[in-house]
């Protein structure tokens, strides 16, 4: 029995204490702090499922670059964001080849998956 009380002691502290973090969307939703976007920006993680290391990514509009993205690795980007707007990217590989992504549609507090394979990419929003 003192067990039971003592697991719901910890349940009533643990769920006050995240609605106590997140109160600045408790008219909305809730978000993680830990694994939320800020309002702003936009992550992206690139995921190299091809069969080739990936020498470079290029992203556009953004000047930000990943380099170096072995076969089955994960890399992840942040970019500034603000609003609507779109996002585009050139992966290069190490062969040479290349594939240039049009544009995506983002707002700033979006996660996406670019997963890369041989000859397309794939977005998981």
């Amino acid at each position: 029995m003192k067990k039971i009380v003592l697991i719901l002691i910890l349940l009533t502290i643990g769920t006050i204490g995240f609605l106590v973090l997140n109160k600045q969307y408790a008219l909305t939703y809730y978000k993680i702090p830990l694994f939320s976007v800020p309002n702003g920006q936009v992550r992206i993680d690139f995921v190299n499922k091809s069969n080739e290391n990936i020498k470079s990514i290029s992203l556009f509009p953004s000047t930000a670059k990943v380099e170096n993205i072995k076969v089955g690795e994960r890399r992840t980007v942040t970019i500034e964001h603000a609003g609507e707007g779109t996002y585009q990217f050139i992966v290069n590989f190490d062969s040479g080849k290349q594939i240039n992504e049009g544009e995506r549609y983002v707002e700033g507090g979006y996660f996406l998956t670019e997963n890369i394979y041989n000859n397309e990419v794939k977005t998981d929003y």
